[in-house]
């Protein structure tokens, strides 16, 4: 199977775009192929809803713009799952959400879970699980004060925040899991030292994908574009 990542940081360097690449390789299953799309234009980073807005207007022209030909599945690189309806119109194979993969673990592992994100729009991630029908679980959206194109340059300092959220989310929100809600934290779930599992929404995107694909199912989306 073969699937496109489709990548929203429009300056994101190569070096760094082939350090997302090999993490997703050294996860897949045996025979996953990868395609890693980068935007060429739209938002450095998205921490607000118009960046999300803008940022998937980009990933749709960037879709549309391949040769889909071999491509099994699809990923938006991003826990805001920007363009994860638009895509879904506009393709026949399986689109996942990091955000929403994510939570769907997460629901399956426990029944209440907070969201971590770096500093952005509290409101917007809430929504999001609202909409996607997970709200009644999602305990707490708390954030790392850090930037999202931050997040990365001091992994020390990042790794000891985000375990003392957890810690937090565990404690006072008396969650049982807690999801990252960062696409620039992949990798960092197993790194931390937590009492309640963590979940990366790089990994449950890649393994959710690679499940539907193996179970021939796709979204179902009612009405489909014409």
């Amino acid at each position: 199977m073969k699937i496109a990542v489709v990548v929203p940081n429009s300056t994101m360097p190569a070096d760094v775009l082939d350090l997302r690449r090999q993490f997703l390789e050294a996860n897949a299953s045996a025979g996953t192929e990868l395609a890693m799309w980068r935007n060429d234009l739209g938002p450095e980073s998205i921490e607000t809803e118009a960046q999300r807005d803008e940022a998937a207007v980009e990933i749709v022209r960037n879709v549309r713009a391949r040769d889909l030909t071999g491509i099994h599945g699809i990923i938006p690189w991003c826990a805001a799952d920007p363009a994860l309806d638009s895509l879904r119109q506009e393709v026949s194979v399986p689109v996942v959400g990091p955000l929403m993969a994510s939570c769907g673990i997460a629901t399956n592992i426990g029944r209440r879970f907070t969201i971590v994100i770096p500093r952005g729009d509290v409101p917007m991630t809430r929504q999001r699980v609202q909409g996607y029908g997970y709200g009644s679980a999602l305990v707490k959206v708390r954030q790392v004060d850090r930037p999202v194109l931050e997040l990365r340059t001091d992994m020390n300092n990042t790794i000891e925040l985000l375990t003392r959220e957890v810690e937090l989310a565990a404690r006072e929100d008396q969650a049982d899991c807690v999801v990252l809600g960062c696409m620039a934290l992949f990798g960092v779930a197993s790194q931390l030292k937590a009492s309640i599992p963590v979940i990366d929404p790089a990994l449950a995107a890649l393994t959710t994908c690679e499940s539907w694909i193996r179970m021939g199912i796709s979204n179902s989306v009612h009405p489909r574009a014409a």
